[in-house]
């Protein structure tokens, strides 16, 4: 969770993440979850910028050539300090706030996402620690709940892979318009160098038919705030989005979020140098008795999903797994279903298992856990 330091932040956000929505643009902003309007920091802007001030990917001749080059310099100056990340859109008959924040360290991080479509509303908290994931959704009056290892498929929330993540929302902000210098603004005691867009990008001219746009990035490379609005065809028919994406670098770090504690800490790994496939709960809530998993196992490195292995079965708990207390799972030399045992204690089985993949739902919680793939 993230506590406060300043006190503009969407409603809904600050239950699910606790983080402000920090530096936003230079003109005040309406809050999309309550219509109220969010305070800004004091700003003052200056016509001028001088060559040394502007940030990697930027010309001499003050226009944005580089993307690639902006976007790493972005991503390698927050990935070791703490920051949060906002992306508000509105479209029509669509709403949604994405956020992502993370603490000195990439990892853990946690990140949200509510979008509202046709009046129906989605919301997905999302806590990563580098190995497991812990999610919570809430739609249609119900919540669910996952907890992952080694994936994060099915979660909408940003995760650092995730092909439409942070850095790819950027880039689109950021290629869609010919950006070019147009001064400096003080705020706080940051200096940002200020650049517009009033047309499209030549490369985007077959799928934008108009696009503004204003960035604020320090010097260094660090992007701060895009504020977008765009026309873009869709089904034959004019669109308009409005988009805005706004870093805060004020903010603390305090842990996961308390629902997380709610979950069983399933983890996975082969012991028995490979002849059992140990199931831990390493959490602090036990999981209830009957609980049944599909365990798929190959006795090689596979790449991608270990869970489509070469041998697969069902094992069910027969009674309630505590806290710090795990069961082992074995399976026959020929790999058939009926092989594939649940053990209290440690147990040697006849097929050597190299990776695994366990998947199961219970209790109101799903389960997809994996070790043993060439991306764990």
């Amino acid at each position: 969770m993230w506590s406060p330091k300043r006190h503009a932040a969407l409603a809904v956000c600050v239950a699910l993440l606790l983080i402000t929505a920090g530096c936003s643009g230079v003109t005040p902003r309406t809050d999309s979850s309550t219509g109220t309007a969010t305070a800004t920091p004091t700003a003052s802007w200056a016509p001028d910028a001088s060559v040394d001030q502007y940030p990697p990917g930027v010309a001499a001749n003050g226009t944005l050539t580089n993307v690639t080059a902006l976007l790493d310099a972005h991503f390698a100056a927050t990935a070791t300090q703490p920051m949060a990340l906002t992306h508000e859109w509105t479209a029509p008959n669509e709403s949604g706030v994405r956020r992502y924040a993370h603490g000195a360290d990439s990892t853990p991080y946690y990140s949200a996402f509510n979008r509202t479509v046709d009046g129906d509303r989605t919301t997905e908290q999302f806590y990563w620690t580098g190995s497991h994931g812990y999610s919570r959704v809430t739609f249609d009056d119900q919540t669910r709940f996952s907890v992952f290892q080694n994936a994060t498929g099915g979660v909408d929330a940003w995760t650092h892979d995730d092909v439409f993540g942070k850095r790819s929302t950027l880039r689109t902000a950021l290629v869609g318009g010919n950006y070019s210098v147009n001064g400096t603004v003080e705020r706080g005691d940051r200096t940002f160098v200020r650049l517009k867009a009033d047309e499209v990008s030549p490369s985007r001219t077959t799928i934008y038919e108009a696009y503004q746009g204003t960035v604020l990035v320090t010097p260094e490379g660090v992007v701060y705030d895009v504020d977008t609005s765009l026309v873009g065809t869709s089904n034959a028919t004019n669109e308009r989005l409005e988009s805005s994406i706004s870093l805060d670098t004020d903010v603390d770090w305090s842990g996961a979020p308390p629902w997380v504690a709610d979950l069983p800490h399933l983890s996975i790994a082969t012991v028995e140098n490979g002849h059992a496939l140990e199931i831990r709960n390493a959490g602090e809530t036990a999981l209830p008795a009957n609980a049944s998993f599909t365990v798929s196992v190959s006795n090689e490195t596979v790449w991608g999903s270990p869970l489509h292995g070469d041998a697969t079965g069902t094992v069910t708990t027969s009674e309630r797994l505590e806290p710090g207390d795990s069961v082992y799972v074995t399976v026959g030399r020929d790999g058939n279903p009926s092989s594939f045992a649940l053990h209290r204690e440690r147990a040697r089985g006849e097929y050597t298992i190299v990776a695994a993949g366990v998947r199961g739902a219970h209790d109101g919680v799903s389960y997809r856990l994996e070790t043993g793939s060439k991306s764990d």
